[in-house]
């Protein structure tokens, strides 16, 4: 019997959308702004918990995310909201009417780290059970131009985050507010993280094309149907690569926009229950560091043309600091770990990054070696002169030779040698010469 996937229930559910955001100000400020905004700073200070940590976690990523021992630790900071908010799912061409999903925003998270590359998290919740609803709901909510009906009209969902959860914070460009520098690498969609515990128990073949429908966000039906969007064998197979299935009750699937986890028996009513808590907080931080690392190597890629020197130094600092092997004691969240990584193509990055970087380094070492040499060959000339007195006696002959006053052929003197004494500096120091030339393009613009 053929099953009407779109009308399977769901028991219930996390849902919840990722954005990256970047400040500029000390994280003094930075913190102090979302205080203000009734956002509370995550202390973990019970024992039980915290000996629960120490006993799960390696100590890098626990004091990362739950002890925040350290400078580089992620300051987490939350707000409960319980705010509804409506989306425009579509428009009809014909009529214009609009269908509507209610959805309620529940709790917002942030994660803000020294290096000013950010994270907020919003979780969502519907009324509706049908599983066709939560692929509106993931449709709508990844997607930055999605319509949000609000008092004045319809706004645009990323643009309702700057200013109702950013607190004005940019992470769309505007052409009229001039560029925002987030928005070179970020992409057009939110990140989806997704837990669904189903009402029925279902087979795993069945699990794994809904993973796919979920995950991909396309019309549910798709995997194992016969419709434009359903995938070919193989792009499915290829999908399901690093697809994690341990335990008979649920498939989880790590892709490059979203993690997806289906199943039964997975989540309780009670958002504070153990199960639901190791999702929405556990997993899902091993989701967000990964998120943190394919972000930084798009931030180092595009600023490596800025200034090569200090960016190759911040990112082996950054790779020291975040790049961690294994995270847990527990082979689920390495595997977890593992598998997702796989799935942004993390390492294979990391390799051209890094041979990019050698790359660069070689070319700066032969660079600083012709400097040198033409420093050492400048240096050669002045000391070969017996005395400077010959070159002092032969600026002032030539003085008197012009008939100008001595301030005048002076004045005009120094703006002959700092003019020539530019190109050689920057010839000397190309990488900040690059640096000062592109702000001041920017400030230009």
């Amino acid at each position: 019997m053929t099953i009407d996937k779109s009308a399977l229930l769901v028991a219930n559910s996390i849902i919840r959308v990722v954005g990256v955001f970047e400040t500029t100000a000390k994280m003094k400020t930075v913190t102090a702004k979302f205080t203000n905004a009734d956002y509370e700073r995550e202390v973990i200070t019970n024992p039980a918990a915290v000996s629960h940590f120490k006993n799960y976690w390696y100590p890098d990523f626990r004091d990362i995310y739950f002890l925040k021992k350290e400078d580089t630790s992620a300051k987490i900071y939350s707000k409960q909201l319980q705010q509804k908010v409506d989306f425009v799912v579509r428009t009809n061409r014909e009529t214009g009417e609009q269908i509507i999903l209610n959805a309620t925003l529940n709790s917002v998270e942030l994660f803000l780290f020294e290096d000013q590359l950010n994270f907020f998290t919003i979780e969502l919740s519907i009324d509706e059970k049908l599983l066709s609803a939560y692929s509106d709901l993931t449709f709508c909510a990844r997607n930055f131009d999605t319509n949000v009906k609000s008092e004045n009209g319809d706004v645009k969902w990323v643009n309702w985050i700057e200013k109702n959860i950013l607190c004005g914070i940019k992470i769309s460009a505007d052409s009229s507010k001039g560029k925002v520098k987030v928005d070179d690498y970020s992409g057009s969609k939110f990140k989806l993280f997704t837990i669904l515990d189903m009402e029925q128990s279902l087979d795993q073949a069945t699990r794994l094309e809904l993973l796919y429908d979920m995950g991909c966000v396309a019309p549910v039906g798709s995997a194992g149907g016969n419709s434009p969007f359903t995938p070919s064998d193989s792009y499915f197979d290829e999908l399901m690569e690093n697809k994690i299935s341990v335990f008979n009750n649920y498939d989880i699937l790590p892709l490059f926009d979203s993690f997806t986890v289906i199943g039964d028996q997975l989540l309780d009513a009670n958002p504070q229950h153990f199960r639901n808590i190791t999702w929405s907080q556990s997993y899902f931080r091993i989701y967000i560091h990964n998120l943190f690392i394919k972000f930084n190597l798009f931030r180092y890629n595009s600023e490596m043309v800025n200034d090569s020197v200090a960016v190759r130094d911040e990112f082996e600092t950054f790779l020291n600091n975040y790049n961690l092997s294994h995270i847990s004691y527990n082979f689920l969240p390495n595997l977890m770990y593992q598998k997702h990584r796989a799935s942004l193509d993390i390492d294979t990055e990391l390799e051209k990054f890094q041979d990019r970087i050698n790359r660069i380094s070689q070319a700066i070492l032969e660079e600083k070696q012709s400097r040198s040499n033409l420093l050492l060959g400048i240096v050669g000339l002045v000391t070969s002169l017996s005395s400077v007195e010959p070159v002092l006696s032969g600026i002032n002959d030539f003085q008197k030779y012009t008939g100008l006053n001595h301030a005048i052929y002076y004045t005009l003197l120094g703006i002959i040698v700092v003019s020539a004494g530019i190109p050689l500096l920057m010839f000397l120091f190309p990488d900040k010469t690059k640096q000062i030339k592109r702000k001041w393009r920017e400030r230009k613009n």
